[in-house]
């Protein structure tokens, strides 16, 4: 089972959220310095960075990809982020997701049912979910919202909270 998900994993491509998508779900969150915040699988970075950026707030990806790996670590370090930025190889589903006080995942639509059951079995309560794009299953939002992407595409944010 595990390999066919690593495989599903590697094989959904790389969609980077665009910065405004980016802006809006760290607002949504209201993130602290005293939150621990997570992307999981993190690509090049790009959430991590606005979020130790804007929020200092420490932050945790986790990329199974170690090309994305190398570049999301690479950028933390050239923004002088490294101590606020934690890169970590591995799939989402072997992350702790139990230390966690926020979490944003931009999800392939393959994985909702297993990620919404590892969400519900792992997160406290408290910890606030940031989706793109493709809601959980098992849960309901608690605010949801669109924004523009272009001619064929609104993006859609879905915020929950355990």
């Amino acid at each position: 089972m595990q390999l066919s998900i690593a495989r599903i994993l590697s094989e959904f491509p790389y969609l980077r959220s665009p910065i405004h998508v980016i802006d809006k779900a760290l607002e949504i969150a209201d993130l602290s310095r005293k939150d621990v915040f997570a992307d999981l699988g993190c690509g090049d970075g790009a959430v991590l960075l606005r979020a130790a950026e804007k929020f200092g707030v420490f932050s945790v990806g986790f990329e199974i990809d170690p090309v994305f790996v190398q570049i999301a670590s690479r950028r933390a370090k050239s923004a002088g982020l490294q101590d606020l930025i934690d890169i970590i190889h591995s799939d989402l589903f072997s992350a702790d997701l139990s230390r966690l006080n926020v979490i944003y995942i931009y999800p392939s639509p393959l994985i909702i049912e297993r990620l919404s059951r590892k969400i519900l079995a792992e997160c406290i309560e408290g910890t606030r979910i940031l989706v793109h794009d493709y809601p959980l299953r098992l849960l309901q939002p608690v605010k949801v919202v669109q924004l523009p992407g272009g001619p064929l595409h609104i993006h859609t944010l879905y915020a929950y909270e355990i």
